[in-house]
């Protein structure tokens, strides 16, 4: 090693007595400088997002900079961003690179606007990455979607905050906060409002944790959609038009998403306006939605707080009740192995809904007052055994959430609302059953 040339060299300096004070005067130098360089690195190689890696932008010059620090990041950059408000024209990108944090000083604190920007749709974007960590700094007035992950693997994104300050505008984009085909996401003590369409939004992604966050204001608070492997819990969603949705949507490249537990959530007093574009899936939401699951299977719904909506606190469709066509044959449109238990329903009979369709059918039905569950009843022919009785493991299980108004709609009798209000039942009796804890493997690491 380096220091222990130079130790030896000073060593022979003394053992021959020397005089010549410039060469002992140089040998200690020398041996001091590489004996520090050596305790530096005692140990073996630097870990990634060491100090070397740190990137601390300053107030001043973040705007003209963080652009140009996402496209120089190397693996293991820690890019810190300052406290203050920051306006961006164009949207901040981010691709391919690994093991990278972008982190500011708080949701409250590190505040990007796009309310100027005139170029792009995204606020934040990044695709094809792995490992990434985005922390601490607020999103504001993008024309699209807030913050995009896109085709990502090993996702954390905490203590972020998304928000159009105009309020409830059609104009506002889509997305709040919006891992999207990506594998192990963690979205965790974010807060979302004023999305157009979802405020926390995870679709078609496997591996997934959404944990402690809060969601206001947006047309559906939490949104699931066509993701695999996941577990969302203790989380707020209120005044949006529809807390918490489970979707499977058709004709999407990943289908049947499944094996998702929704527990320990509180949805609350999401009875505000549906100010959605019209032709989007989420338009056809009635302000006063709980909780909506639809056209999706193995999903344990437990130990949930649901009070105060107006049109109903927990629906749960087949797509074919939408009477919107699809194309995939893969996709399976019928809701099975649904197991709703140990939830608290609570004052979900308001005025129900007279704005959307599916609101109105409500109303129709039940004189205008809202209710705690609904179902279409509609099940997959594959599902039913000889004798025309759903299959054990198939089943939409209802018990232990107390006393509910509950309602089947039978609408594989007839869809027209005549004959739903003739072929509908409130037999939740016919919806005591059992089904087995799903299993959660692969979020171990999701941290």
């Amino acid at each position: 090693m380096p220091y222990l040339r130079g130790l030896r060299i000073l060593i022979v300096n003394l053992k021959t007595g020397a005089n010549d004070m410039k060469t002992s005067y140089y040998s200690l130098l020398f041996l001091f400088v590489i004996t520090i360089f050596a305790c530096k690195n005692e140990g073996g190689e630097s870990k990634q997002g060491s100090a070397s890696d740190a990137v601390e932008l300053t107030a001043e010059n973040l705007v003209e900079n963080l652009q140009k620090t996402l496209i120089q990041a190397k693996d293991g950059a820690v890019i810190s961003l300052p406290e203050g408000k920051f306006s961006f024209q164009r949207p901040l990108s981010f691709n391919d690179v690994p093991n990278v944090t972008i982190k500011g000083k708080g949701m409250d604190k590190t505040i990007l606007s796009f309310k100027e920007q005139v170029e792009g749709a995204e606020g934040v974007i990044i695709k094809s990455a792995k490992n990434i960590t985005l922390e601490g700094f607020c999103v504001q007035d993008t024309k699209g979607d807030a913050i995009k992950v896109q085709n990502c693997e090993d996702v954390v994104m905490r203590n972020l905050k998304v928000t159009w300050t105009g309020g409830a505008l059609k104009t506002n984009g889509a997305y709040g906060l919006y891992p999207v085909t990506c594998k192990n996401v963690l979205v965790e003590n974010c807060e979302a409002s004023y999305a157009m369409d979802a405020g926390i939004y995870v679709g078609q992604t496997t591996n997934f944790i959404v944990r402690g966050n809060y969601a206001h204001h947006n047309v559906a608070g939490i949104e699931i959609e066509n993701s695999i492997n996941g577990d969302v819990y203790d989380n707020r969603a209120t005044d949006n038009t529809g807390g918490l949705l489970v979707f499977d949507m058709p004709d999407l490249p990943q289908p049947n998403g499944g094996n998702i537990k929704i527990h320990h959530n509180v949805l609350e007093i999401n009875n505000s306006v549906n100010f959605s574009a019209e032709g989007i899936t989420v338009n056809i939401l009635p302000p006063g939605t709980g909780m909506l699951l639809m056209a999706h299977r193995d999903l344990e719904v437990y130990e949930n707080e649901i009070r105060g909506h107006n049109t109903f606190g927990l629906g749960i469709i087949s797509w074919m009740f939408t009477d919107r066509p699809f194309k995939s044959e893969e996709y399976d449109p019928f809701c099975s192995n649904v197991n709703v238990y140990k939830n608290m329903f609570e004052d979900n009979n308001g005025t129900a809904d007279q704005t959307t369709d599916f609101g109105k059918l409500v109303t129709g039905l039940f004189k205008g007052k809202g209710q705690d569950i609904i179902t279409d009843g509609l099940v997959s022919p594959k599902h039913l055994d000889d004798k025309g009785q759903v299959l054990a493991d198939k089943r939409v299980c209802l018990r232990d959430n107390g006393e509910v108004s509950f309602f089947n709609l039978n609408a594989a009798k007839g869809s027209e609302l005549a004959a739903l209000a003739k072929n509908m039942d409130s037999k939740i009796e016919n919806f005591d059953c059992e089904l087995a804890s799903l299993k959660l493997e692969g979020l171990e690491n999701i941290k």
